[in-house]
């Protein structure tokens, strides 16, 4: 559309001629300033087309639809691509309470996990090990290949073991021992805290204690490992003694016989179960999530170990009038907390064990909710009620500027909790930041803002065009795809319906065709009556129709 040309008539002055030149409207969207003084490349609506190709405006990629049925009539609560060290990709999907892993053909198939909260935001959780889910109010569960679900974490065993004293043995005579046991996961090394204890006296000739232990319900625990000290000779901590294959039912024994502990590891007591949290993210060895009912208060695990919540590794963020934790976000050696309300915090942590809380005094706003921040190469993008922003460590930089009367209008005409779903994603192929908003300005539809960093970047400005997607949140594939050319796609679920489809793909609304809007600048006619007797519109052949609609006070 290179060029829009009018010639018009003000009466009762006499004729004259006006010439509008639109050589460029590639330049974004701009609603602060009215459609008589906006830049020739600027516009007041720019809807379903890219700004990729300075110049030109472009018919904004199409979609086509990715699960192969509707799960029902309401709206997913969360959905994720899912990058484990010894599985192949998969993508998880959560709706109604329970768990999917569709296809990478979109296949939903069953649920591979029911019983979670059928109204919570869900997120998913994961390292190179495990994936969790977090419902904000069950205990976490976890998997490391999508299909097989089981606690985060490992419960202490219900009771202490029973003990008798039997013949045989070294043990010394006369001298009171005490005995514990807990459960590991084999397979990646977890161990949960110790029973109760009991305690057997040892009398010659019985110098061996028989345990008998009762089996470990939690289909994870393999091994049923067993603590001892003597008690009489002062010995102030449990140690192991030795270890045996959990039993599926029933009980098993266990025969100790001397005192050959001395160098066995201590007894576990601070590796508690995961408490109910809202989001969590894995950061500096350590996993770290936000609590369901302590609305600022942060919980992180024992290092290394990403299932072992000690009951007293938590941090309450003091933020400002009574805020809450709504995102995370890992920043190098930083992890950025962001309220709703207040400026986001800092954890420094130079080491895994050592860490400071600083706030940061150069943001100037929060989250929406933990879907609304995204990393990106230079920064933290997150979505505010004041605005859309770039965090680089030390600041903030509003790059919403050209669209805030839109963005107010949408946190003003919006229920909240819909704003507080507002999710960001990083489209790497095209370089296009994604967010999805329930009210787009001026249409009073969802729909979508997307930023073109490529034209951001090569003037300056932040280019911002829109999409009329009804999107409740992102799926990108922005992992170690076996197939390169994966690379990049990207998934979203509906804001309204069981549904998901794949993002910014061929040239078609799912087989239909694409509308797209566009309101550039408008003559500056200066007096009360106006006559075009002339208009213009200059396009570059290609598919599909085109016309020119003059309006005049908007009818």
């Amino acid at each position: 559309m290179p060029a829009v040309r009018g010639k018009s008539r003000k009466n009762p002055v006499g004729p004259s001629v006006q010439f509008l030149e639109v050589t460029d409207p590639s330049g974004g969207v701009d609603l602060r300033r009215s459609p008589t003084n906006l830049p020739a490349n600027r516009s007041r609506v720019c809807r379903n087309w890219t700004l990729e190709e300075l110049g030109a405006l472009k018919t904004y990629p199409g979609w086509e639809t990715w699960l192969d049925a509707s799960l029902g009539a309401n709206r997913p609560q969360g959905a994720r691509r899912i990058y484990l060290g010894d599985v192949e990709p998969f993508t998880l999907l959560a709706y109604d309470g329970d768990i999917y892993t569709p296809s990478d053909a979109g296949v939903a198939g069953s649920a591979v996990l029911s019983g979670l909260s059928t109204t919570t935001e869900v997120d998913f959780p994961y390292d190179q090990d495990i994936v969790a889910v977090c419902d904000g109010t069950n205990v976490p569960d976890k998997s490391t290949d999508g299909s097989t679900w089981t606690q985060l974490g490992i419960d202490a065993p219900a009771g202490a073991p029973t003990a008798a004293a039997v013949a045989g043995g070294s043990l010394v005579n006369g001298n009171t021992y005490e005995f514990s046991y807990s459960g590991i996961n084999d397979a990646l090394g977890n161990e949960g805290n110790e029973s109760a204890t009991v305690t057997q006296a040892a009398s010659s000739p019985d110098l061996t204690v028989r345990l008998t232990l009762t089996f470990h319900p939690d289909a994870q625990v393999d091994t049923l490992a067993i603590y001892a000290r003597d008690v009489t000779s002062g010995e102030q901590v449990r140690r192991r003694v030795g270890t045996v294959t959990n039993p599926g039912s029933g009980t098993t024994t266990f025969d100790v016989a001397s005192n050959n502990w001395s160098s066995g590891v201590e007894a576990p007591t601070g590796n508690g179960v995961a408490p109910a949290l809202r989001f969590a993210k894995p950061w500096k060895y350590r996993w770290w999530g936000a609590d369901a009912d302590v609305m600022n208060r942060l919980w992180f695990t024992q290092i290394y170990e990403a299932q072992s919540w000690n009951p007293l590794f938590f941090i309450d963020i003091p933020f400002e009038k009574g805020d809450r934790i709504t995102a995370i976000e890992p920043q190098g050696d930083v992890l950025v907390v962001f309220g709703a309300a207040s400026k986001p915090f800092l954890i420094i942590g130079q080491t895994a064990v050592d860490f400071e809380v600083r706030p940061a005094f150069g943001a100037q706003a929060g989250a929406l909710g933990f879907r609304a921040t995204c990393a990106i190469e230079n920064g933290i993008l997150h979505a505010a009620a004041e605005g859309f922003y770039i965090f680089d460590g030390s600041t903030d930089r509003l790059l919403s500027d050209d669209i805030d009367p839109g963005w107010q209008t949408m946190v003003q005409r919006s229920a909240v909790a819909d704003v507080n779903r507002i999710a960001v994603a990083y489209n790497t192929r095209h370089k296009f930041v994604h967010v999805t908003v329930p009210y787009l300005d001026p249409f009073g539809t969802p729909g979508e803002w997307v930023l073109d960093l490529h034209r951001t970047r090569a003037t300056g400005e932040a280019a911002w065009t829109s999409t009329d997607r009804t999107i409740g949140g992102y799926v990108p594939y922005d992992g170690a795809e076996p197939d390169l050319g994966d690379r990049g796609r990207l998934l979203s679920w509906s804001s309204a319906a069981g549904t998901m489809v794949e993002e910014c793909i061929g040239t078609t609304a799912d087989g239909e065709d694409l509308v797209c809007d566009y309101t550039g600048p408008t003559f500056a006619t200066g007096g009360v009556t106006s006559v075009f007797t002339e208009l213009y519109g200059e396009y570059r052949p290609a598919g599909g129709s085109f016309s020119v609609e003059v309006l005049v006070d908007g009818g």
